[in-house]
């Protein structure tokens, strides 16, 4: 009885033992064999029911070991369930022959024979139960069956399935992965034959397996993991390639975008320089109100895109006095009630200049509304509060403050600080109180 017990100990351990190798194996070929050709998915379910099969065979070696301890239905389950894994086994051993290519009217019937197998080896699993032809606990210890010698059969079955196959695909594979799958054939045969026979206490049959496995694992599938790390290694390569040839494309491109950015400036500044020549008494005007808005704006947390749009609008926003008489536009001194409403005009004119620049349409509108006032007053549309465009609100404190601080030949310059009181005095009125606090905080 000692003996016994450490036999089974024995097979218990190197079962255990193989159940993590072959564990390791199929979680390995899930994380790197991506390729789903037909022979490397029948690989990983070979692989899979191999794993199966050992597990069971191990809790049900510990199961009969502690037998008067464990309930008989599990003991009966758990072995009913080692063979059904191990039929599995075989059975899919001849869907992994199948998948090198066979006619079909060879391969169908042997595929139709296979399942046939299967299928009465599983009903005869689930008769066993009541009549235990094939296994059964007599006292609380494991005892064979009359016909226990089927369990080892029905393998052999399927082998033979499989050996027919294999004369099949003899001009479908290469000569290494033909000379494999013969060893392979060759030890599935073997084991079981040999521990019925010979070593009923050693596992042949899981050993045996295994290495049929990993020969398979490294001459039939590798080559195929191999061509496919090959062409993942060149698509990297090409990707690398592409990327760099893409970033110095980006980097053209950033620099076409940066000059057209400063044409555009360019362009722009010399328009609004063209508006101040005209008029001594704006000698700076556009400069000083596009630079105060930019502040402003800045001081609002705008996005830096917004700010520069702010900028540019800024910089434009009397381009409509171009198209007032110059003997109104350049006038010292204060309008008279018709030429006021020719100067009113400007915003007007200076959104139909603006309009034709599609690129950023907002700018000719807020152009128009920069003389809106926050209380309605304004022109030459009545907007109030945030009808009108931040952008506009803004640039109306910008030009307010600089018109103040700056002396004409009609009025004399505010300080500073007289200017950012008459600007708060008209918050809420004339000006958007929220654009005249963040312009008292940089002005």
């Amino acid at each position: 009885m000692n003996n016994e017990v450490q036999r089974l100990a024995y097979n218990i351990n190197f079962e255990a033992a193989s159940f993590f190798y072959i564990a390791l194996l199929y979680f390995y070929l899930l994380k790197k064999y991506y390729n789903t050709s037909q022979i490397n998915n029948t690989f990983r379910r070979l692989v899979l029911f191999q794993m199966t099969s050992i597990f069971f065979d191990v809790a049900a070696s510990i199961a009969i070991s502690f037998a008067k301890s464990v309930p008989l239905w599990l003991n009966v389950t758990l072995n009913s369930l080692y063979f059904a894994s191990e039929s599995f086994f075989y059975y899919t051993l001849h869907l992994l022959f199948l998948s090198f290519g066979v006619k079909k009217k060879f391969g169908a019937p042997l595929l139709f024979f296979s399942r046939l197998v299967l299928v009465a080896f599983m009903a005869l699993l689930v008769a066993n139960v009541p009549s235990g032809i094939f296994f059964s606990f007599q006292n609380g210890s494991y005892e064979h069956g009359k016909f226990y010698s089927l369990c080892l059969i029905i393998p052999l079955v399927f082998l033979f399935d499989c050996s027919l196959t294999f004369l099949m695909i003899k001009k479908r594979v290469s000569p290494q992965a033909y000379a494999v799958l013969l060893i392979m054939l060759v030890m599935s045969v073997l084991g079981p034959a040999l521990q019925y026979l010979y070593f009923p206490n050693v596992l042949l049959t899981n050993f045996f397996s295994l290495v049929s496995l990993n020969m398979c694992l490294f001459v039939l599938v590798s080559p195929d993991y191999a061509e496919l790390t090959k062409k993942k290694a060149e698509l990297n390569e090409l990707q690398k390639h592409l990327e760099a040839k893409a970033a110095i494309e980006s980097e053209k491109i950033h620099k076409r975008d940066k000059q057209k950015e400063l044409l555009s400036e360019q362009i722009i500044n010399a328009l609004a320089e063209t508006v101040d020549a005209a008029d001594s008494n704006r000698a700076g005007h556009t400069e000083n109100v596009a630079e105060y808005s930019r502040k402003i704006a800045y001081m609002m947390s705008l996005p830096k895109s917004e700010v520069q749009k702010v900028y540019y609008t800024a910089v434009l926003h009397d381009i409509g006095i171009i198209g007032i008489p110059e003997e109104i536009s350049t006038k010292a001194g204060g309008f008279t009630e018709q030429e006021f409403e020719a100067m009113k005009r400007h915003s007007v004119i200076g959104e139909r200049i603006l309009s034709k620049i599609t690129e950023m349409p907002e700018i000719a509108k807020n152009v128009r509304s920069h003389h809106e006032r926050f209380d309605g007053k304004g022109y030459p549309d009545g907007l109030a509060g945030k009808e009108i465009p931040l952008c506009a609100r803004i640039i109306a404190v910008a030009d307010a403050y600089d018109a103040m601080t700056h002396e004409r030949n009609y009025k004399r310059a505010m300080t500073a600080q007289e200017a950012k009181r008459e600007l708060l005095a008209k918050s809420g009125s004339q000006f958007d109180p929220n654009v005249v606090a963040a312009a008292l905080e940089v002005l």
